[in-house]
């Protein structure tokens, strides 16, 4: 997967590749903002790509690279926006040549669920809650992050310092509470359903709750701000 590109020099760019067996990794693609280049075309950012790569000095170098058939991105700014914040998580995530079981794949997912999705935030709303399980920093869904006492069926505070939701005895004044559909359906994407995930219809409100859960919570464990999360921010504040 292509997660990122820097131009650089004259006419070549260095990308930034994600790999199920190599884990991220950077490689350089000579001549491939001449117009000529036959590597430039496939090597379209968030895409997937079979690429074969030569052992450089520092960088190793592409020589041949393929499109992998597949949905492509639309390309609209919303969307385009969402594939950015999945790209940088995913590149945040791993370490250079350094495999973390099943973000290669989860990315894969959220990028095609992205192409063909109608509602561009509810793929990467599913990335976020899916990365959060596998790095071990899924939030607290079933008991109180505090006390540990079972969360009624019943609106409850996210907080993020705790890793969960806490229970009424546990809320502080001034905790806004999420709703009881919100916390529904972060329980079923911690749990992996995608199949159900598909077929909900999640209204705008609900989804938004559910992107500030995730957000906060994996703004919390990275322990720094993104900046393709702060530019769909923007672009909801704007709308």
């Amino acid at each position: 997967m292509v997660l990122r590109k820097l131009d650089y020099g004259e006419a070549d760019r260095i990308y930034t590749l994600l790999t199920r067996e190599h884990g991220k990794l950077g490689a350089l693609a000579r001549g491939v903002r001449k117009p000529a280049s036959r590597l430039g075309p496939a090597l379209e950012l968030y895409g997937r790509v079979d690429v074969l790569l030569a052992h450089g000095r520092s960088l190793d170098i592409v020589t041949q690279v393929e499109r992998v058939a597949g949905p492509r991105l639309a390309a609209e700014v919303e969307r385009t926006a969402h594939a950015a914040l999945i790209a940088e998580v995913a590149d945040r995530v791993c370490e250079d040549r350094h495999v973390v079981d099943g973000v290669f794949e989860l990315t894969v997912l959220a990028l095609e669920e992205l192409a063909r999705e109608a509602q561009p935030r509810r793929a990467s709303a599913y990335f976020l809650g899916q990365a959060l399980e596998l790095l071990g920093f899924g939030p607290e869904l079933a008991r109180c992050a505090s006390c540990g006492a079972p969360l009624l069926e019943a609106p409850a505070p996210f907080a993020p310092p705790a890793g969960g939701f806490l229970c009424a005895g546990c809320t502080l004044p001034g905790m806004i509470p999420v709703s009881v559909p919100a916390i529904k359906v972060l329980r079923l994407v911690a749990a992996g359903e995608i199949d159900l995930y598909r077929r909900l219809r999640l209204p705008d409100a609900v989804l938004a709750e559910v992107e500030g859960v995730l957000e906060a919570q994996l703004e919390h464990h990275l322990d720094r701000r993104l900046k393709s999360l702060a530019f769909l921010r923007q672009m909801r504040h704007m709308a």
